[in-house]
């Protein structure tokens, strides 16, 4: 259970996270609702959908402000938001997991009450 939990977490703030990086693309919302990538019974409680989607929208306030920053200072063509490259980033970073195991716990404790 802890490590399909983990797995759903990261997941869920991944695919926000691309979402918002991409501006609420329609299209890509399509591709991940129809990709079956961590298709299982629901894990995550309200308290984590909104904490993804607060930390989610403030990385794309990152994303945008770094895109802001790097106008005129990067070779033509390498400016603008470098979505894939954060979002990946961010999946794979300590940060994610420490914080995907922390909501865990969160979720035993209140389980147990």
């Amino acid at each position: 259970m802890k490590e399909a939990y983990i797995h759903s977490f990261k997941l869920t703030y991944y695919e926000n996270l691309m979402i918002k990086g991409f501006n609420n693309s329609e299209e890509l919302k399509f591709l991940i609702s129809s990709d079956r990538s961590g298709f299982s019974e629901i894990l995550l409680s309200i308290e984590d959908y909104n904490l993804i989607d607060s930390l989610t929208t403030k990385d794309n306030q990152i994303m945008l402000n770094d895109s802001i920053d790097r106008i005129e200072r990067v070779a033509e063509g390498s400016d603008g938001k470098r979505v894939l490259e954060f979002s990946i980033n961010k999946y794979n970073s300590k940060w994610i997991d420490d914080l995907a195991k922390q909501r865990y716990k969160i979720k035993i404790i209140s389980e147990r009450q």
